[in-house]
């Protein structure tokens, strides 16, 4: 995940304090949100991810936590 992704998530979240982690099980690959697509780079163009995916991620994200209080 890229900054944005994880911030999203800890600004949406119900807690007091959460922690996004985001370099585990082996697999790494970037996460870009939508809106840097257009302006490309090494992330984006690297990404195995469409556009979209890391919202989908935020979105599912919260879900989870909205569904743990």
């Amino acid at each position: 995940m890229l900054t944005e992704v994880g911030m999203a998530i800890k600004a949406g979240s119900p807690f007091k304090y959460t922690f996004v982690i985001t370099h585990c099980n082996g697999y790494s690959g970037y996460l870009p949100p939508a809106h840097l697509y257009k302006e490309g780079g090494y992330e984006v163009n690297s990404s195995p991810f469409e556009i979209g995916s890391a919202e989908i991620v935020v979105k599912r994200a919260l879900r989870m936590l909205y569904d743990l209080e």
